[in-house]
């Protein structure tokens, strides 16, 4: 139930689930400031066991852990509570904290539950030897949808049907739904004031553009600075504030360097790094068996698109980060490898996104702000696609429009697209 202070999150109806994890420990990787403490808090509140929450930026937890590695026993016990749930927040700053949770889930993965909650490194460490491995699940939070804030958490996604004729019937029921108003109410908002909880709870222009402004220097500042080695930080939010005007097509590396000054590998490891902040990500040009298609430059944006600015490229920002948000939770939840690409090739010809499930392109995605035509890219499809049928969606910043048309495709309002992903 969504409160003043707490807003039920649609990770919770998988990560929790044992039929997907087991007994693994629940890793919860996202943003800062995306709510994953709080989430951690409520769960610990309906499980009966609000006590048993840790978190190692505190001096008494660390010094607990100093003087008895197993401090956490004797509460969790006392509960009350039959496998009663732990979590560790922020454990992932400690140092040798894998060594810490591999003793921990050995001796006590029968008895207790636990959920481990962090953003970077937890994210991060599978890169190197995962001496974890087998011990743990790993599940992403993105910042509010509209589904949690209309409290509306669907068990399903039409993307999940492994058929396509199932993925098509079922999109033309859930897109012809009726769409309450709190759900347009909650689409000009998040489009508004941005998708992270308290700017977007306060809905004051002027406390959103110091909360984001103060967000981006945090994250460069401190986390950047803490998870890597680079030191131009200047250069890095002189590198965040080029982004924006460059939302809607392929970034050029070279140009971002030689405005930058500096090496083009130095510009594509500061993305990288960002990306891993959960700052921005990337989507990569759909190049399977295109002819005259590009080959190496990503399309960048921002997990939060209120750094760009109001207007189309704010709007397609918007579009990529649902899209990009929903194939890594299908993918979380087990239905298969779901990536976001976009297609164009050297003529120019383009579609804005492609979701692929297993490499195989189910839907295809173009986002026109204000353009209730289809495009001709859409239309012919089928070119790139011969023997891979696709769910053709043109995505329109417009109230009250859904059109179906020939060949599986449709041009739909935005809000009736993002409540369904």
């Amino acid at each position: 139930m969504a409160t003043k202070y707490f807003i039920p999150r649609s990770v919770e109806t998988y990560a929790f689930d044992e039929a997907l994890t087991g007994r693994h420990m629940v890793f919860l990787a996202g943003p800062r400031q995306v709510g994953k403490s709080l989430l951690a808090k409520n769960w610990l509140q309906k499980k009966g066991c609000p006590s048993l929450y840790y978190n190692w930026d505190d001096i008494a937890v660390r010094q607990a852990y100093r003087n008895d590695s197993r401090f956490f026993e004797s509460p969790a016990r006392a509960s009350g509570v039959g496998e009663p749930w732990i979590v560790f927040d922020e454990i992932h700053k400690r140092n040798h904290w894998r060594d810490i949770l591999k003793a921990v889930y050995d001796t006590f993965g029968a008895d207790f539950r636990f959920l481990i909650t962090g953003s970077a490194r937890l994210d991060l460490f599978r890169r190197s030897g995962d001496s974890l491995l087998g011990r743990y699940s790993l599940f992403h939070m993105f910042p509010l949808s509209i589904n949690e804030l209309t409290g509306n958490l669907k068990p399903t996604c039409f993307l999940t049907k492994r058929d396509f004729d199932a993925l098509d019937a079922e999109f033309a029921v859930q897109i012809t739904d009726p769409v309450a108003a709190e759900i347009i109410d909650a689409y000009n908002l998040l489009f508004r004031h941005g998708p992270f909880p308290e700017p977007y709870l306060q809905q004051n222009d002027r406390f959103s553009r110091k909360w984001h402004q103060d967000y981006a220097s945090l994250v460069v500042r401190q986390e950047l600075k803490d998870l890597t080695r680079v030191e131009e930080l200047d250069k890095v939010e002189h590198l965040l504030s080029l982004l924006p005007d460059r939302i809607m097509s392929p970034i050029s590396m070279s140009n971002l360097a030689g405005e930058l000054e500096t090496a083009h590998t130095t510009v594509k490891n500061w993305l990288e790094q960002l990306k891993r902040l959960y700052l921005v990500f990337s989507v990569s040009p759909w190049t399977h068996k295109i002819s005259r298609g590009l080959k190496k430059e990503k399309k960048w944006y921002f997990m939060d698109w209120y750094y760009v600015p109001d207007g189309p490229a704010r709007f397609e920002n918007m579009i990529a980060t649902y899209l990009y948000r929903t194939c890594k939770s299908l993918t979380d939840m087990g239905y298969g490898r779901y990536e976001l690409f976009y297609l164009r090739t050297i003529d120019k010809r383009e579609i804005d996104f492609i979701v692929a499930r297993d490499h195989r392109p189910i839907i295809a995605v173009e986002a026109k702000s204000g353009d209730a035509k289809l495009s001709n890219a859409l239309i012919k499809r089928g070119k790139w696609f011969p023997d891979m049928p696709t769910l053709g969606i043109q995505v329109v910043d417009k109230r009250n429009i859904i059109q179906k048309l020939q060949d599986n495709t449709w041009i739909v309002s935005a809000e009736r697209l993002l409540n369904l992903i």
